[in-house]
């Protein structure tokens, strides 16, 4: 089997709700869809994204420049042609727009394979799990009102989660530990609850603030700091008995070592795009098993969910249905979990007419 055509598409995806955190404020995901086509009729997709119209056309001129390494080859050699995309970027580095536009073909390159196989991902990856631990990601936003949170929760729930994630880092933080407050007693000790910073406090704030968060049983606390700052996240989470997590902002299994290695989360959150894809995805994984840490997902709840159902050391899946729109049919929340789709490949299919309907 030989791949025989890349296609790209630039598409605009409108959030359902505008997105404002303590770093964010955007109403579309600028998205990147590849389908790798073959000369057997199959094919695998995968995408990237970016906030703004700009940023999307440069991730998509990356792509383009980059398929001539998958055209004419093998999809199974997915590994190699990984590693020959990894030198190739090598001049403008391995991180940002070049890690994104790598991730985007070289997911669509492991969903190729695996449909080749007849296999799902997670099978074709070694693994059998058939559902994954998941959390509600979107909702529960920082401008909402104390009134529409408790609205949104309570929505979650109906809908089979188990676990949900509230965005905190208000410039009032003593507002922030209310709405947790409130939130928690509104869910009751049954549901994980978890916050997430948005990198938005200093080390001090993260330490005063996160203690007072103590009392609330919750999940994990979700970047308290700048990325860059790892020393400082590390003390936060010395300092603190709630687990931190954080990792998906940064590029590389490369960085997921620096994190192990200054012991800055409890829990690791390898990005799939920022990691250049499955392949980078999995090297992440297998270096914080080496240090018995955990992973997490970040966004990309279509291939995020085979690969945490692949690895031993998967812990919670990331629910992001912005994308939805872009499939036939959505994955299924049943009782707190993903179910992974039985399928092969990553089992679900692009949708012709939203790939016309979002179209820039």
């Amino acid at each position: 089997m030989k791949i025989t055509r890349v296609v790209v598409h630039r598409l605009s995806v409108p959030l359902p709700r505008p997105v404002r955190t303590a770093r964010h404020d955007h109403a579309h995901a600028d998205t990147v869809v590849v389908e790798m086509r073959t000369d057997q009729g199959l094919v695998g997709s995968g995408y990237c994204f970016a906030f703004g119209a700009h940023r999307a056309r440069a991730l998509a001129a990356l792509v383009e420049d980059l398929v001539p390494l998958w055209e004419g080859r093998d999809p199974a050699a997915a590994r190699a042609h990984f590693a020959a995309a990894w030198r190739a970027i090598n001049f403008v580095g391995h991180a940002g727009v070049a890690m994104m536009a790598l991730a985007a073909l070289d997911t669509a390159c492991w969903d190729l394979a695996a449909r080749a196989a007849g296999l799902p991902l997670v099978r074709y990856l070694g693994g059998e799990r058939t559902r994954v631990p998941t959390y509600a990601s979107a909702g529960l936003w920082l401008d909402y009102t104390l009134d529409e949170l408790l609205a949104e929760a309570a929505r979650f729930r109906a809908q089979g989660h188990r676990a949900m994630k509230l965005r905190i880092g208000r410039p009032r933080p003593a507002e922030d530990v209310e709405r947790v407050r409130r939130v928690r007693e509104a869910l009751g000790p049954d549901v994980g609850l978890l916050v997430d910073v948005n990198q938005g406090w200093d080390e001090a704030t993260a330490i005063r603030v996160g203690r007072e968060l103590e009392a609330f049983d919750l999940y994990w606390l979700e970047e308290p700091l700048p990325y860059q700052d790892l020393e400082g996240c590390a003390r936060v989470a010395a300092a603190l008995t709630v687990p931190v997590a954080t990792g998906e902002t940064d590029y590389g299994s490369q960085a997921i070592r620096r994190h192990l290695e200054l012991r800055a989360a409890d829990v690791l959150m390898p990005d799939l795009q920022r990691m250049g894809g499955v392949s980078g995805f999995l090297d992440a994984a297998t270096l914080c098993r080496a240090w018995h840490q955990p992973v997490s997902s970040h966004l990309f709840t279509e291939a995020s969910c085979h690969l945490l159902a692949a690895v031993e050391n998967g812990l919670i899946l990331e629910h992001m249905p912005w994308w939805e729109a872009l499939y036939t049919e959505p994955l299924t929340v049943a009782d707190g979990h993903v179910l992974v789709p039985d399928r092969p490949g990553l089992g679900v299919d692009l949708a012709p007419a939203a790939l016309a309907r979002f179209r820039v």
